[in-house]
C-alpha cells in the first residue's frame, strides 16, 4: 500500500498537473470505487475547479469551488494517471506497469475529463480504493480522518506524546504500535521497518519496554526516514513515475526494505525476514537484538561497513 511519501509523492504531481482546472465531465467505470450520486456529481464536480490538494496520513483531499471535497484512498492497488491526448503527464499510487498502459485500460474506475484533452484516470486493479463526493460538514466528521494521529513531520509529533502512546500500548510490539494511524498517521510496514533499524530497536520489542533514549530515538528516526523519502519520492519498484517523470529513489537507500540475505549497511550481517503483528519484517539480528534472544547469543558481526547515520530529524521537505 502507498505510504505517506508515496501519497505526498501524488500530491505534488497532481498540483503540477490538474490545480486550478476545470472539470468538464466525469465517467464512473465502477461505482464502489467513486462514491457518489449523478446528481451530487453533477451539482458540486461537473463545471468546478479543483482549488487545492492537500494530504492527511495516506489520503489525499481535493478542495473543490463548489465547497465540496474528494477523498481519495489508494488503498493497496490505487493509482493516479494524468495524460493529455495520450501523452502521461504524471502517474503514481500502486506501482505497477497499469499506470503507464494506454489509458482507459481494464484497471480504470473513474475518469476526470478537463479541458484542452487533460484527463486524471482512477486505476485500480482490486477495487480497494475509494473516492468519496463529501460536503464539507461530512469532511469534519469523517470517521477515518478524525481517528487519525499526527504527521511524522509536522510539530504536533512530540516525544511527550509519542512516550505517552508506548505507555499505552505497552504490551503490543512496537512495530505494531507505530502502524496503528490512530498513533500516527501515514506510516506502513515499509517505513516502520527502515525507521526500527535506524534506531537499533526490534520490532518485537514491546512498546512499553522502550526507555526515554529509546523512544527519542525512534521518535528522530521515524522522522529522519520519512523526510528522506519525501524527498527522493518514496519507494520505487518497475514503472513508477514522479512528478519529474524519473524513477523514484528511495529504494536505493533502503537500510533493510527487500534486503533478505544482504548484507546490514551498518555491521554487514545479513539480513533476516521474520514476522511481526502478523507482517513481513525485515532486521538486522545483530544491530536490532532480539528481546527473545537470550544474553550473549547475539548473532555474529559481519564485517562493519558504515557507520550509523546522523542525518538531522526531519531533515527533508516537510510534506503539505
Amino acid at each position: 500500500m502507498p505510504e505517506l511519501p508515496e501519497v505526498e509523492t501524488v500530491r505534488r504531481g497532481l498540483l503540477a498537473t490538474v490545480l486550478g482546472r476545470p472539470v468538464e465531465s466525469v465517467e464512473v467505470l465502477s461505482p464502489q470505487s467513486l462514491q457518489a450520486p449523478q446528481p451530487a456529481l453533477e451539482r458540486l464536480l461537473i463545471g468546478h475547479r479543483f482549488t487545492g490538494i492537500s494530504r492527511r496520513g495516506k489520503l489525499l483531499v481535493i478542495d473543490l469551488d463548489s465547497d465540496a471535497h474528494l477523498l481519495v484512498h489508494l488503498m493497496m492497488t490505487g493509482q493516479l494517471v494524468v495524460s493529455e491526448d495520450g501523452r502521461t503527464l504524471f502517474a503514481g499510487g500502486h506501482p505497477s506497469r497499469s499506470m503507464l498502459a494506454p489509458m482507459p485500460n481494464p484497471t480504470t474506475r473513474a475518469i476526470f475529463r478537463f479541458g484542452g484533452g487533460r484527463s486524471l484516470f482512477f486505476n485500480d486493479g482490486r477495487k480497494f480504493g475509494r473516492i468519496k463526493l463529501v460536503d464539507r460538514t461530512s469532511l469534519q466528521a469523517d470517521s477515518f480522518l478524525t481517528r487519525l494521529g499526527p504527521e511524522p513531520l509536522d510539530g504536533s509529533f512530540t516525544l511527550a506524546g509519542f512516550r505517552s502512546q508506548l505507555q499505552r500500548h505497552r504490551r503490543a510490539p512496537v512495530k505494531a504500535v507505530i502502524l496503528n494511524q490512530s498513533v500516527l498517521a501515514g506510516i506502513g510496514n515499509i517505513y516502520a521497518d527502515e525507521a526500527l533499524h535506524l534506531a537499533r530497536v526490534h520490532p518485537r520489542r514491546l512498546a512499553g519496554s522502550l526507555s526515554m533514549a529509546e523512544s527519542r530515538r525512534l521518535r528522530d528516526a521515524i522522522r529522519t526516514v520519512i523526510g528522506l523519502a519525501v524527498e527522493h519520492g518514496g519507494t520505487s519498484f518497475a514503472g513508477y513515475v514522479n512528478a519529474a517523470r524519473g524513477q523514484t529513489g528511495y529504494l536505493e537507500q533502503a537500510r533493510v526494505f527487500r534486503r533478505e540475505g544482504q548484507p546490514c549497511p551498518v555491521c554487514a550481517t545479513p539480513i533476516e525476514r521474520i514476522s511481526v503483528a502478523g507482517r513481513g519484517t525485515n532486521v538486522c539480528p545483530r544491530c536490532q537484538p532480539d528481546p527473545s534472544t537470550p544474553t550473549g547469543k547475539i548473532a555474529p558481526a559481519g564485517r562493519r561497513i558504515s557507520s550509523w547515520s546522523r542525518v538531522p530529524a526531519g531533515s527533508g521537505p516537510r510534506p503539505g
